[in-house]
């Protein structure tokens, strides 16, 4: 059975919070000693208020259609920033399969507070657990080896970058907003997305990935959904944090809305400071773009809002395929 819906859609940390003080105690962790571009100064308590509802009513709008389509299963499309994996072994690609529900921590509303918070002291407050289907994330990562992927393959959790967060921010921070009562089970497919290294999948690898994992779905007999989390572009405490893109992230919604994916084939196939960031989470929305022309080739992307917020880093984003769009 074809994938029932598709989404991506940005995770950045002050996204998550519904104050303006919240934003900007993140901007001044993130961004405070960093030379910053004007519009910061213009990203006042009315602008954030705006946000705040924007991004409200886009992750509504990412539920509501997860929920009407009622898939068995959840691929999520995530990068790992040294939470389950360490400098010492980083893959390209991981399935977990495993049987142990995932557990970690979203930060809805951590820095709201003075002192903020901290979520990964606080289980009851931000704890997250996801049930796994062990099963169609085995078929999963054998299916992909013969079509000559090489998948890493994880049965265990055992956390080696920093354990005190249990999981993948990518996984667990987003997802409550998509599905509230945590109710369908995942399927965690972790990409290398942000690692100063030649060793990285290229725009064309993304969407072959992509692909490929649309073409094994097609032959499911269980609905399932599919989701990239990370982006669009952002430099979190680098030399360009507080810089948006807005030139790239437009570019890639227009190439996403018109279904024009070869022109996203070169990206990330050279060396730029720019894109060896944040911004190297839009290989999940790549490879989820990719699932979707193999999957449901009819639908198209809807975007469902985009706005270049400098106080919290990023560019802003969500999209969405509907089977029968």
């Amino acid at each position: 059975m074809p994938i029932v819906v598709g989404m991506a859609s940005s995770h950045f940390p002050s996204l998550f919070q519904d104050t303006y003080p919240g934003w900007k105690r993140y901007w001044q962790l993130i961004s405070g000693d960093i030379p910053q571009p004007l519009e910061v100064g213009q990203e006042d308590e009315v602008r954030v208020k705006e946000w705040v509802e924007r991004r409200r009513l886009a992750f509504q709008r990412l539920e509501t259609a997860l929920a009407a389509r009622q898939p068995a299963a959840l691929i999520v499309i995530a990068g790992d920033q040294d939470e389950w994996f360490s400098a010492a072994h980083l893959p390209n690609v991981m399935i977990y399969s495993g049987e142990e529900e995932i557990e970690g921590f979203h930060n809805c509303g951590d820095f709201d507070s003075e002192p903020p918070a901290q979520f990964w002291e606080d289980f009851d407050r931000f704890g997250v657990r996801l049930k796994v289907i062990p099963e169609l994330a085995a078929q999963l990562q054998a299916e992909l080896v013969r079509k000559d992927f090489d998948v890493s393959i994880s049965r265990r959790i055992n956390p080696q970058g920093r354990p005190e967060r249990r999981a993948p921010h990518a996984l667990t921070r987003p997802l409550p907003l998509l599905m509230p009562g945590l109710e369908i089970p995942v399927v965690p497919v972790i990409i290398k997305t942000i690692e100063r290294s030649t060793a990285v999948l290229t725009g064309e690898r993304c969407l072959a990935l992509g692909r490929a994992i649309g073409e094994i779905c097609n032959d499911l007999s269980l609905p399932v959904a599919i989701y990239g989390s990370g982006g669009m572009s952002h430099d979190p405490s680098g030399p360009r944090s507080g810089w948006v893109d807005q030139v790239l992230d437009r570019w890639v919604l227009e190439c996403l809305e018109s279904g024009n994916l070869d022109e996203l084939e070169g990206l990330f196939s050279f060396r730029s400071a720019a894109t060896d960031s944040g911004t190297g989470e839009l290989r999940t929305w790549l490879v989820t773009a990719g699932a979707m022309s193999a999957a449901q080739p009819a639908a198209t992307c809807q975007v469902v809002d985009y706005f270049p917020a400098h106080i919290a880093t990023a560019g802003a984003g969500w999209v969405l395929w509907e089977a029968g769009s």
